[in-house]
């Protein structure tokens, strides 16, 4: 006969192990990994954005989304990120206006020279009907889902041998521009003979005198080290530029509706939050490139704003965008 104690261990020790065999035939919870391409530096507003959208969606989500940032273009230039979020090989990357104009060409008028009359104005057309307008036709075209944007900068001219005054001075000088048709033909515009170079080869490109120049925010001046290879930087604000985290439209589509929300509303204060910040972090680069040696000289831009403003109308009636050009001005 089994004492009392007996039958009471082995009563326990049973039901430990049906909890154990019941706890190991449930299904495991729901992961799902988003990995976010960039192909810029990490010290970038771009990737401090990224991390910040890693931290908020893997909250919102209560670990559910993990987040890998990708950073410094290990998936790639910036072309081959966005082909590759098109084509759903990965849930997310960083883009601008230049390319998404490859699959619907009225998104190359957001990049135009001299378009924005302030930082309020470009905010406004951001986040306002027209951002929304060209997101939902890229989401139609390309399957990019736009899910915040980014504020890239006022474009500057960095050059090896001489500074910028005049828009006479960009006559012959080989500049490098993204791979973006609005950004060759407003340096050819400007008399400039335009190479579109991938990001990650600018510094060499630069070094070996490929080119004389490249135009870029002075965030990418600093991090790219182009203060290295150039001597100067003339500040022609000659665009200021968008920018915006994309993920592939069919990924977000199957992901559940709680985790969904996560990713919009994590995607949205990133956003929102580089861009508040975005003066401060600009002047820091300034000051960075002043401090490293740079010959850095303002430029009175009216001349330049003038011989550009044809263009504007020209490109836009080419993208079938006179519309949108007229809305963009009137905001």
């Amino acid at each position: 006969m089994h004492s009392f104690r007996t039958v009471r261990r082995r009563a326990l020790t049973l039901a430990l192990t049906v909890a154990a065999v019941a706890a190991t035939a449930l299904p495991a919870a729901a992961q799902t990994t988003i990995r976010v391409a960039h192909h810029v530096m990490t010290d970038s507003d771009q990737h401090r954005a990224a991390l910040r959208f890693k931290e908020l969606v893997e909250d919102y989500s209560n670990g559910s989304i993990t987040v890998d940032v990708l950073p410094s273009g290990q998936m790639g230039g910036q072309r081959e990120i966005i082909e590759s979020v098109s084509l759903g090989t990965l849930e997310m990357g960083y883009g601008e206006s230049g390319l998404y104009s490859n699959y619907v060409p009225q998104f190359g008028i957001l990049a135009l020279p001299y378009l924005y009359r302030n930082l309020d104005h470009f905010e406004a057309v951001m986040t306002g009907p027209v951002g929304q307008q060209l997101s939902d036709m890229l989401s139609d075209a390309a399957g990019l889902r736009i899910v915040n944007w980014i504020n890239g900068g006022y474009r500057h001219t960095f050059l090896r041998t001489k500074p910028i005054d005049t828009p006479e001075d960009f006559a012959g000088v080989k500049i490098r521009v993204p791979e973006s048709l609005v950004f060759v033909r407003t340096f050819t515009t400007l008399g400039a003979s335009p190479t579109p170079i991938p990001a990650p080869e600018i510094y060499t490109s630069l070094q070996t005198g490929v080119v004389d120049a490249m135009e870029g925010s002075p965030e990418t001046g600093y991090t790219y080290k182009i203060f290295e290879v150039a001597d100067y930087l003339s500040l022609t604000k000659h665009i200021l530029l968008d920018g915006s985290f994309v993920i592939n439209q069919a990924f977000l589509d199957g992901l559940s509706d709680s985790d969904r929300d996560a990713v919009l509303r994590a995607a949205a204060e990133a956003g929102d939050e580089q861009r508040a910040q975005w003066t401060e972090r600009n002047q820091s680069w300034l000051d960075k490139l002043g401090e490293v040696g740079l010959t850095i000289n303002d430029v009175d831009t009216a001349p330049f704003q003038a011989k550009l403003a044809p263009f504007q109308d020209e490109f836009a009636a080419s993208a079938g965008a006179t519309e949108l050009l007229e809305e963009i001005r009137a905001q």
